[in-house]
């Protein structure tokens, strides 16, 4: 008799020539002999989603959710199902359920959920799912440079990396100058991902003040974490350090976590020595949070730092 892990093996290695009908015929027997089997039962889902059988997929996955919640590749495979099926609510329920409040310690699965978050609902909460990865495995290369990049204002993928692609070659003041004439048009003055990709044309061509004018346009149209951020470190670059602080503040008092900001913040109250601003301001982010133990820690550096001699 066939053992479990002999069917596994045989199944695994159709399935790495993606030779999907082939696994599936062969995973078909294993279930009929070993039908508790979760890993038989999470790879059937997998090749039904492979097969483009994303009804079937779906329906199974759901059946078996309370079984299977608990595998990391069982729940990446059925997000990329319910993806397919154009199930936005179910997919951000499935994040917040089982990924986003809860220790998976899985890189690739945090990876995957938080570009997935960040395409389909917003870059705020692919950073969400980043920063909680990165508290469960704080040793992860890869979640430590994704969250850096994005945090710097590097976008997910979306618009911003197809406008990315589109003026590639192009200088920053023709890709500028296009952009300019078209932006407040009908079908270009809501476009999040064209305004954010312009904002970073103007960092990156030093003219910042151009760049605060972008962000502030975007938060006119909607209230975002991720422009008021970049808001703020638009500002700290221009040296108005009394508007940063007023987006920083407000960035930290959501995400007290947030390395960049309150290092950030760290470093304009240093200029001015100016630790009872510091204190105060700390103080109240840990007034809303008390769980950031970790800002006790820049204070106390602050007190340190910044002391007369």
């Amino acid at each position: 008799m066939i053992t479990p892990k002999e069917y596994g093996q045989k199944i695994l290695e159709y399935g790495k020539n993606k030779d999907y009908r082939a696994a599936y015929d062969v995973l078909g027997q294993a279930r009929t002999l070993y039908p508790t089997n979760t890993f038989f039962l999470s790879y059937e889902i997998y090749l039904l989603y492979r097969l483009n059988r994303i009804k079937e997929a779906r329906q199974k996955a759901e059946e078996n959710l309370d079984d299977l919640k608990g595998d990391p590749y069982f729940l990446k495979n059925y997000l990329a199902i319910l993806e397919k099926s154009n199930a936005k609510g179910d997919i951000e329920q499935i994040i917040d359920a089982n990924i986003l409040y809860r220790d998976i310690k899985d890189e690739g699965l945090s990876i995957f959920a938080a570009k997935l978050a960040a395409r389909l609902f917003s870059l705020d909460k692919g950073m969400a799912i980043l920063s909680r990865a990165q508290e469960t495995m704080p040793h992860s290369i890869k979640i430590k440079s994704l969250l850096a990049e994005w945090s710097k204002g590097g976008f997910p993928e979306s618009g911003f990396k197809r406008y990315s692609e589109k003026f590639s070659g192009a200088k920053a003041e023709t890709a500028i100058a296009e952009i300019e004439g078209i932006r407040m048009l009908s079908g270009y003055r809501d476009d999040f991902a064209l305004h954010h990709y312009l904002a970073d044309l103007y960092k990156k061509a030093d003219m910042t003040d151009k760049a605060i004018g972008i962000y502030r346009y975007l938060l006119s149209l909607r209230d975002d974490d991720f422009t008021r951020r970049m808001l703020g470190f638009a500002y700290k670059k221009a040296g108005d350090h009394d508007n940063a602080v007023a987006c920083f503040k407000d960035i930290l008092g959501k995400s007290p976590k947030d390395h960049y900001v309150y290092q950030a913040l760290f470093k304009i109250f240093e200029a001015k020595r100016d630790y009872e601003g510091f204190e105060r301001l700390i103080g109240e982010v840990l007034a809303a949070n008390p769980e950031a133990r970790h800002l006790y820690g820049i204070l106390k550096k602050a007190k340190t730092a910044w002391k007369k001699n």
